[in-house]
């Protein structure tokens, strides 16, 4: 990762920020007041003072004129003319404001309000006060009537000008932040696909390279551990492949002395104790095979989907439990409840795959305890549900007893267990479309599993 050295902080960026904000409403401020003047030099508009300045043009004809008419009056005024004892002679004014011109004339309110303004012109039969704004105003009578005051339009259009300024220079603000959190984003985007060989960029802005080199050196110790991972399933699975191997000369010779044994004379409990080993035999085999495939990084699935019947289905698993569960004096509780005539799977994938279930229930039962083996028919689906008496899966268990090689913790570890039962029973079932669930049981305390098949309605 390069280093860069014109840096700058979080704080120098925002400040930035802050001062061309600062600049754009300067010139927005700048624009305007020279619209404004050009305006006026332009004679687009008068100024604000501009009704004031006429009617100062106007004191001497309104102040020597023995008779004040309307066409003496100046633009943008109104008046009101009186005589020595205050009586209104002549007017345009109305309400308030004749109130407040003859208060004015009088001397007791001499106050100019914020827009409105009065100017008194004493004359030698009475006195006149001309009413007017301090506003800007067009030119043109036309456009005094049918477009908005120049000021509120001049303020209005400064208000959008600034707004215009501050969007264009955020816009400009988070591009330039989001260009600046590229490195980051690939850096992450990277990681996240498991991609840990590449280049780290850089930034200008101090913090945002300061996270970087943080990713930087979280990334090679990820490497370094994932390269770990890696050696350790790969001897994981050259072990997984020799003991598989090593259990193939053992198995042949059971498989031949059961052969020899078949040529005796055997009464018919002898015989079904010869058959029980031969079949399990054929079973072992399988299971190597299929051990073999996984130490290879293979998980093929065995031979086509088939109808086969559920009843008949359930009690071949229960009456492998039954021998699964003798030595440890199980006592088994099977239920069956409204489950379908048949179901299409992989028979022989799916009886291994529960078997492995139930094979884990066996192992983490405590002696002449209780293991429930129940198959339930649902809408759309049947589920197999195995519960132990053990002592539940742990919190570490419920995330991950699924994963390849996964061992758990030390209440639940078994010395004969390579962390490949659950594993492989989870693959099976998403083969078939299916969901492998773990829980703890609220009945019993213990583990329970729930393999869950969706019912096929085509086959």
């Amino acid at each position: 990762m390069g280093i860069n050295k014109k840096q700058v902080t979080l704080k120098t960026v925002f400040f930035r920020y802050l001062l061309a904000l600062a600049l754009a409403f300067f010139v927005a401020i700048i624009i305007e007041i020279i619209i404004a003047s050009l305006g006026m030099q332009m004679n687009l508009f008068n100024s604000a003072n501009y009704s004031e300045d006429l009617a100062r043009r106007a004191k001497p004809i309104l102040q020597s004129s023995e008779k004040i008419t309307e066409d003496m009056i100046p633009k943008g005024c109104k008046f009101a003319v009186f005589d020595k004892e205050f009586k209104v002679i002549k007017t345009d004014l109305k309400g308030e404001d004749l109130k407040q011109a003859t208060l004015y004339a009088k001397g007791i309110d001499r106050k100019n309000g914020y827009k409105k303004s009065y100017y008194f012109i004493e004359r030698k039969d009475g006195f006149c006060v001309l009413q007017y704004y301090i506003k800007m105003s067009y030119s043109s009578e036309w456009m005094n009537e049918h477009f908005p005051n120049p000021e509120f339009l001049l303020i209005t259009t400064l208000i959008f000008g600034c707004l215009i300024g501050a969007f264009i220079i955020s816009i400009a603000f988070a591009k330039n932040l989001k260009n600046n959190l590229i490195p980051l984003m690939e850096a992450t985007e990277k990681i996240k696909e498991q991609d840990l060989d590449f280049d780290i960029g850089n930034s200008p802005i101090k913090e945002f390279n300061d996270v970087l080199c943080s990713i930087s050196d979280m990334k090679e110790e990820l490497k370094k551990s994932l390269k770990e991972q890696w050696n350790l399933e790969k001897t994981k699975k050259e072990q997984i492949s020799s003991l598989a191997h090593d259990i193939k000369t053992p198995l042949t010779i059971i498989k031949g002395n059961t052969e020899l044994l078949k040529d005796f004379d055997l009464n018919n409990e002898q015989k079904e104790y010869i058959e029980f080993i031969e079949k399990n035999s054929i079973q072992i085999e399988k299971y190597i095979k299929l051990l073999i495939y996984m130490s290879k990084g293979k998980l093929e699935f065995l031979g086509k989907l088939q109808k086969t019947n559920t009843k008949k289905f359930a009690y071949e698993i229960y009456n492998q439990l039954i021998a699964l569960a003798g030595p440890k004096e199980l006592q088994i509780k099977f239920e069956q409840k409204d489950i379908p005539e048949n179901i299409i799977i992989n028979k022989e994938a799916m009886h291994r795959a529960i078997i492995n279930v139930i094979s884990n229930a066996v192992d983490y039962s405590p002696f002449n305890s209780e293991l429930y083996f129940y198959v339930e028919g649902k809408n759309d689906s049947v589920e197999f549900s195995v519960i132990d008496s053990g002592k539940g899966f742990s919190g570490e268990d419920l995330k991950a007893a699924k994963k390849q090689f996964y061992m758990g913790d030390s209440s639940r570890t078994s010395k004969t267990h390579w962390g490949m039962g659950l594993y492989i029973a989870d693959s099976i079932v998403k083969q078939h479309n299916g969901v492998l669930t773990l829980k703890n049981s609220y009945k019993i305390g213990g583990a329970k599993v729930i393999i869950k098949i969706p019912l096929l309605s085509d086959f």
